[in-house]
C-alpha cells in the first residue's frame, strides 16, 4: 500500500506541476549571463579568486554523490550563479558547517552557499534573498499515535539535527519536548526506525529521501511544523558589490530552471515512474481486494486491536528505556555500581573501570568490600551499606575510599540509590563521583593562601581601578589599617606618589610592560612614611584585569646604604688627604738641584702612582653617584691622544708581560705625541673608560698580539678598541654586566661594568662584536659636545 500510496502522490505532484507557468523574473541575459555595468564588471575582473566555503550537508540538499561530485539542490543552484556571473569560485572544503562559518568570520572564505539567516549570524555576513524554502517536517514510526503538530509531543523525545533550525528553535518554543540531539539526519532518522526517540524533525525532502535510500519502511511524515530552511547566499561583509550581483543572479533564474531542479532531486531521481492509468487501475485492484479482507476480519481485528496495541506500546517504552538507561549508564561520567544484599557486584560502567583500573570481568560476581573498598581496611563503609540496606533509606551523600587495582587510594563523593523487589536482586545502586583531585588542589590552595596571607613581604591584588581586592597580614601592618578596611580602600589612599588622576597612566604602563619593580614610599596610618621595594605584575584572570604587588620593607637596606655612603666617603676622604699630602712632597723633591737622572725618574714615577691612586678614589665616588643616578656632569675639553698614551705609560709593564703591542690611531693616522684629538668630556670620565677598555683589550689578546684604538669624528665622536681575542660565547650576553669575567685569574668583572657606566653617564652607547676571523671590536659612540646635568 505505501507503494502505491507513493505512486498515486507522484502522479498528483506531476500533474500540479505541469500546471505551473514558466517565466524569467526580469533579469535580461546576455550569453547566459547577466547584464553588468562598468563598475560590476571591473569589480569582478578585480576579484578573480573567489573562494566559496563548501561542507557535506542532508541529501538531497548538498551531498557527495556516487561519482565523488558534489550534488542536490545547492549544487544546482550554485551553478546557475557561477554561470549568470561568468564565475568559477575555487572551492574551500570544511568538515561541518560550523567550521565553514568560522573560516567565514575569519575571511579566508568569501561566500558561503546555503545559510539561514538566523538574527544570531546578521552582524558577522551579508545575505541574499532566500532562493530555497525547505519545509521541516514531523517524522515518526509509522504505529505512532496521529499527531498534528509539534504541539502533541510534549514530554516526547524528538531527535533533532544538532545546530540545525530545529535544534536552534524548538527547546525554547516548546520546552516540554525533550530533545534528543544527532549528528545527521541519517541518525535522527534511524533513532526513530529504531525505538531509540519518538519523532525526527528535519527537512522534508531529507527525511524523504533518506527514507527511500536505507528503505525503511516503518517510519512516516506525520505533520509539517511552522518552521522551514530558508536558504540565502552568504557573502563576507566587505563585499557588498558581490552580494548586489548574486541578487541579480538569482533573479535571473526562471520558474522553469527552479521547477527542474525541485523535479530532478524530488520525483525523477527516486520515482518509479508509471502511466496515470496503470496507477489507477492498480489502485483500484488493490482497493477492492482491501475491502474485502477489512469485512472478512472486521470484527476479528476489532477483538485483537486494543490488546495487540497495549502490549506493543509496553514493549517499546520497556525497549526504549533499558535501552536508555543503558546508554546513560555507559556513558556517564560517574562510577556506577550496582550491588546486592550482600555487596556483590551486579552493575559496573566505564567510568568505573576507568577510576578503579579493574576490567568489569574482574569486578563482576565478586564482594565489593573485598576488593575495591576492603572492610578490614575501610570498616566504616561496610557499616554504612549495611545501614542502607537495612533501613531501606541512603544519606543524601557519602565520602569514602576506595583503592585501585595498582594499589592507590582515590577519594569518591557516593550517592546510594535503593532498589525494591528487582527480579535481578540488585539491592543498591552507587553513583561515585572522583574527588581526589579536586581535594588535593583544595589542599594545596589552603597552603598557598597560608603562605600568602603570612608571607613576610607585603601582598596586594588590585583592580584596574586601583580597588584592592586582597591584603595579607604584613600589607596590613605596612600601612596600619585592618585587613578587612584595606578591602574598602585604594592605592591613592596608602600611596602618597599615585593620585586618581595618574593612576590610569601607571595602571597603563602596567599593562604594557606586564612587571615593574621600582621604589616607593607608602604612607602609615600614623603618617609616618615607609620605604619599600614593589614588584608587581599584571595578568588576566577569567576575562578580569588584575595586578599583583609585592612589597619589601627596605628601611633597613636604606639605613645600611646611607651607613656604606658615610663610611665610603670617610674612606675616600681619609684616603685622598694623605695621597694628595705625598704628590706634594714628591713635588717638592722633584725640584732639588742636585737628583740624577733615576732619582728623578723615579719620583716621577712615585707621583703617577699617587695620582692614579687620586683618580682611583675620585672614580670611585663617581661610580657611586652614578649608580644612584646623581652624578653632575661637567664637561670640560679633553685630549684623547694625550690621555691614552699617558695612560699606555701606565700599562707598560702589563704589555711587556703579555708581550702585547697598543697601536693608536686618529681617523686612521697612526697618532703621535704633537697629534690630538679634543672632546668635550671630563678628564676623569675618559681616562676611566680608555682605562678599563685597553686593559680588558690587553689582557685578552693572545701572546704577540696588537691591540689597536682608533679615534673618529664625524657626526658623533667614535672610539673602536680592537684586539684579535674572542668573547666566549657564555658571558656574551651579560658582558657589560657587574661580575661578568672568564678566563682571568685576577679578574674582578667590573672592567666593562664601569665602562658602559660611564658610557651612558656621557649620554653615549657601547657595543661589541667578536668572531674567530676578525677579533673583538668593541664601539662607543659619544655625542659631539656633552651637556651639563647639573
Amino acid at each position: 500500500m505505501n507503494v502505491v500510496f507513493r505512486r498515486v502522490a507522484v502522479a498528483a505532484i506531476l500533474f500540479v506541476l505541469c500546471l505551473v507557468p514558466f517565466g524569467v523574473h526580469g533579469q535580461e541575459l546576455a550569453n547566459g549571463t547577466i547584464i553588468m555595468n562598468e563598475e560590476e564588471k571591473a569589480w569582478l575582473a578585480a576579484h578573480p579568486d573567489i573562494r566559496l566555503g563548501m561542507w557535506l550537508a542532508s541529501p538531497p540538499t548538498m551531498f557527495r554523490g556516487k561519482k565523488g561530485e558534489m550534488e542536490g539542490f545547492i549544487p544546482a543552484y550554485l551553478k546557475l550563479i557561477s554561470q549568470r556571473l561568468n564565475i568559477k569560485p575555487r572551492r574551500v572544503r570544511a568538515s561541518s558547517f560550523a567550521a565553514a562559518w568560522e573560516l567565514a568570520k575569519a575571511l579566508e572564505v568569501d561566500m558561503l552557499p546555503a545559510v539561514t539567516a538566523e538574527k544570531e549570524r546578521g552582524n558577522d555576513m551579508l545575505f541574499s534573498k532566500p532562493y530555497l524554502v525547505l519545509p521541516i517536517v514531523v517524522v515518526t514510526r509509522s504505529d505512532f499515535p496521529f499527531i498534528s503538530g509539534l504541539e502533541d509531543l510534549n514530554g516526547q523525545v524528538v531527535a533533532m539535527a544538532a545546530e540545525h533550525v530545529p535544534h536552534l528553535r524548538i527547546p525554547e518554543d516548546y520546552p516540554e519536548i525533550v530533545p534528543m540531539p544527532v549528528q545527521n539526519p541519517e541518525q535522527g532518522l534511524l533513532a526513530v526506525s529504531r525505538g531509540l526517540a519518538d519523532a525526527f524533525v528535519a527537512s522534508q525532502f531529507t527525511a524523504s529521501y533518506l527514507a527511500r535510500e536505507r528503505n525503511l519502511t516503518n517510519v512516516r511524515i506525520a505533520a509539517v511544523t511552522e518552521y522551514s530552511y530558508r536558504l540565502s547566499v552568504a557573502v563576507r561583509k566587505d563585499w557588498p558589490e558581490l552580494l548586489v550581483l548574486v541578487n541579480r543572479a538569482l533573479d535571473s533564474i526562471t520558474e522553469e530552471e527552479r521547477q527542474e531542479i525541485h523535479d530532478y532531486w524530488t520525483v525523477l531521481q527516486h520515482g518509479n515512474w508509471m502511466e496515470k492509468l496503470h496507477v489507477w487501475q492498480l489502485l483500484g485492484g488493490v482497493g477492492t481486494v482491501a475491502v474485502a479482507l477489512l469485512g472478512a476480519f472486521f470484527f476479528w481485528n476489532r477483538r485483537l486491536a486494543n490488546e495487540v496495541m497495549r502490549r506493543k506500546k509496553a514493549e517499546r517504552v520497556t525497549r526504549k528505556a533499558n535501552e536508555a538507561t543503558q546508554l546513560i549508564i555507559e556513558s556517564a561520567s560517574v562510577v556506577v555500581v550496582g550491588l546486592d544484599f550482600v555487596g556483590r557486584v551486579l552493575l559496573f560502567n566505564q567510568a568505573g573501570e576507568q577510576v578503579t583500573e579493574y576490567d568489569r570481568t574482574e569486578v563482576m560476581d565478586t564482594n565489593w568490600f573485598d576488593v575495591v573498598v576492603p572492610r578490614e581496611r575501610y570498616p566504616f563503609a561496610w557499616e554504612k551499606f549495611n545501614r542502607i540496606i537495612q533501613g531501606g533509606e541512603a544519606e543524601d551523600s557519602i565520602e569514602h575510599p576506595l583503592v585501585t587495582k595498582s594499589g592507590e587510594e582515590r577519594r569518591i563523593l557516593w550517592r546510594y540509590s535503593v532498589t525494591e523487589d528487582d527480579p535481578s536482586g540488585l539491592a543498591v545502586i552507587a553513583f561515585g563521583t572522583d574527588i581526589t583531585s579536586r581535594l588535593e588542589a583544595e589542599e594545596e590552595l589552603r597552603l598557598t593562601q597560608f603562605a600568602m596571607d603570612n608571607a613576610a613581604v607585603g601582598v596586594f591584588r588590585i583592580l584596574p581601578s586601583g580597588a584592592i581586592v586582597y591584603a595579607n597580614r604584613a600589607a596590613a601592618e605596612m600601612v596600619g589599617y585592618s585587613r578587612s578596611r584595606l578591602l574598602t580602600m585604594s592605592i591613592p589612599e596608602v600611596a602618597p606618589s599615585y593620585t586618581r588622576e595618574n593612576w590610569p597612566e601607571f595602571w597603563d604602563r602596567l599593562k604594557e610592560s606586564k612587571m615593574l619593580t621600582f621604589e616607593r614610599d607608602i604612607e602609615h596610618r600614623d603618617g609616618s612614611v615607609l620605604p619599600v621595594e614593589v614588584t608587581t605584575y599584571y595578568l588576566q584572570f577569567k576575562g578580569a584585569e588584575l595586578s599583583v604587588g609585592f612589597l619589601a620593607d627596605i628601611s633597613e637596606r636604606r639605613r645600611v646604604e646611607r651607613l656604606r655612603e658615610d663610611v665610603e666617603r670617610m674612606v675616600r676622604h681619609d684616603l685622598r688627604s694623605p695621597t694628595l699630602a705625598v704628590q706634594t712632597l714628591f713635588k717638592l723633591f722633584g725640584r732639588a738641584d742636585n737628583l740624577t737622572e733615576d732619582q728623578k725618574e723615579l719620583l716621577a714615577s712615585v707621583r703617577d702612582s699617587s695620582q692614579r691612586m687620586i683618580h682611583i678614589i675620585d672614580m670611585s665616588r663617581a661610580i657611586f653617584r652614578m649608580e644612584s643616578g646623581k652624578y653632575e656632569l661637567h664637561p670640560q675639553p679633553v685630549d684623547l691622544v694625550k690621555l691614552v698614551l699617558s695612560i699606555l705609560d701606565e700599562l707598560r709593564p702589563l704589555l711587556r708581560a703579555q708581550d702585547v703591542e697598543v697601536g693608536v690611531n686618529v681617523d686612521g693616522t697612526p697618532a703621535s705625541d704633537e697629534m690630538a684629538f679634543m672632546i668635550s668630556s671630563e678628564e676623569i670620565l675618559c681616562y676611566t673608560l680608555l682605562v678599563n677598555l685597553i686593559k680588558n683589550a690587553v689582557e685578552a689578546c693572545p701572546l704577540n698580539g696588537v691591540v689597536t684604538v682608533n679615534f673618529m669624528s664625524a657626526k658623533e665622536t667614535t672610539i673602536t678598541v680592537h684586539n684579535p681575542g674572542v668573547i666566549p660565547e657564555d658571558i656574551r650576553d651579560n658582558f657589560f654586566e657587574k661580575y661578568v669575567t672568564a678566563g682571568k685569574v685576577h679578574g674582578t668583572g667590573l672592567g666593562t661594568y664601569t665602562a658602559r657606566l660611564v658610557t651612558l653617564t656621557l649620554g653615549g652607547r657601547i657595543d661589541f662584536i667578536s668572531s674567530q676571523k676578525g677579533g673583538t671590536v668593541l664601539t662607543v659612540s659619544l655625542p659631539v659636545e656633552s651637556k651639563t646635568n647639573s
